[in-house]
């Protein structure tokens, strides 16, 4: 009875903020579902293309500086004023660099995307930091709600571009962001494991550490459809982003929510997640591999239902579902490496992080130049570069735990 009701009051404490998340992500992945089901290749190539790289390219302009506010909360007010005149500089270069390689549509769009999804992803760790989860999963989700009424709306109908209407989601929910901070001003007395930012040069010196190991988790996590991009034809980005929407990105639903919870959780109760951490490991890791089958027998019922037919191969659902798996699994070192590290253990772990997503890139070619299809290159590729985080987190986890072992002895 007493686990019973303390099962039921995670539930009631975390609904709020989970329904609000599965709004927002499930928006967007609907939006996907739509874009790939409905559009052209060369639609939805560019799509993917938009996609992956305004989220790469948001990690430049944030720097590390949206995980810093949740590692060191007492600099809050510098930290954003930092941020937001980052995010306008970086927006601004990476736009026209965008255009100019055809990444994106046009300079406008390029810019207002990069600046709206890092000011939505800054707004969203400064709730979050604050202790305002639900809040915090509105200003991230609202975007993507947005984005989806467009394309409902005004996509299906050939009325208006996929640049354009992500570009007014983008103004709009920078409103619906202000409002939502004005109403949850900043609270005092915040839990802090770190208070080494004193000035803008403690700022880059720090977050240069977190952006090494954010740029390095943006190659890997969104990087393919570049490189199929690069290396292949719009019909091979079309059929990895299809692919990608039944398969992979399903797993990565829990992944997006559970990232932000294990993260405010490994800060305000490190022992008790350690604590856990032992009792369920190994029930835990039983349960991804039990995923794995239910994720590409689910992928070819939706690939079914969604598109009319089954058309991906068993090697390429095989690889995409067992990535997502691995993305789910690196959650828990991810918590740890951007809350607990200290700063000599950021910076190695982040080059270390930096060369394993480099892998990404340089596997998809050597697999490519041996014969291999464009789009089984790049999957393959990407699950020997996510196998290999996931080494390198459990690594650092594990010298976690045996150190905190040690301090309570």
């Amino acid at each position: 009875m007493i686990g019973e009701t303390k099962f039921v009051s995670v539930v009631r404490r975390l609904a709020p903020s989970a329904l609000i998340f599965l709004s927002g992500v499930g928006a967007l992945y609907v939006a996907d579902l739509t874009i790939a089901a409905s559009a052209n290749d060369e639609a939805i190539a560019l799509w993917a293309t938009l996609k992956s790289f305004m989220m790469i390219a948001s990690t430049f302009a944030l720097f590390g500086i949206n995980q810093l506010l949740v590692r060191e909360p007492k600099a809050m007010r510098l930290l954003t004023r930092v941020g937001g005149a980052n995010i306008l500089v970086v927006s601004l270069v990476l736009g026209i660099i965008g255009a100019y390689f055809d990444l994106v549509p046009s300079i406008l769009v390029g810019i207002v995307a990069i600046a709206g999804f890092s000011f939505s992803n800054l707004a969203f760790q400064w709730l979050r930091s604050n202790l305002q989860v639900t809040a915090a999963y509105l200003a991230n989700g609202s975007w993507r709600v947005l984005f989806l009424l467009g394309i409902l709306v005004f996509f299906i109908n050939d009325n208006v571009d996929i640049g354009m209407i992500l570009t007014g989601s983008f103004v709009i929910s920078g409103l619906i962001i202000v409002g939502l901070i004005v109403q949850n001003p900043a609270k005092k007395n915040l839990v802090s494991l770190h208070d080494d930012i004193r000035s803008v040069k403690d700022i880059y010196l720090i977050g240069s550490s977190y952006f090494l190991a954010a740029i390095s988790l943006s190659i890997a996590t969104y990087g393919e459809n570049l490189v199929v991009h690069q290396i292949g034809t719009t019909a091979d980005v079309a059929q990895y982003f299809r692919a990608s929407v039944v398969f992979l990105f399903p797993g990565m639903i829990l992944n997006q929510y559970l990232t932000a919870v294990f993260g405010l959780a490994v800060r305000q109760e490190e022992s008790r997640v350690l604590k856990n951490l032992r009792r369920y490991l190994w029930k835990g890791l039983a349960g991804l591999l039990l995923m794995w089958p239910v994720l590409i027998a689910g992928g070819y019922v939706l690939e079914m239902l969604v598109y009319g037919e089954i058309s991906t191969s068993i090697m390429l659902a095989t690889l995409l579902s067992m990535a997502s798996c691995l993305r789910l699994l690196y959650v828990l070192p991810g918590s740890f490496i951007g809350v607990i590290a200290n700063r000599r253990t950021l910076l190695k772990a982040s080059i270390i992080y930096l060369i394993c997503a480099f892998s990404l890139p340089l596997l998809s070619l050597l697999f490519h130049s041996l014969g291999m299809a464009t789009v089984i290159s790049v999957a393959l590729a990407s699950l020997i570069s996510w196998t290999l985080r996931c080494a390198v987190g459990a690594g650092l986890v594990y010298q976690r735990l045996v150190t905190v072992t040690l301090e309570n002895k």
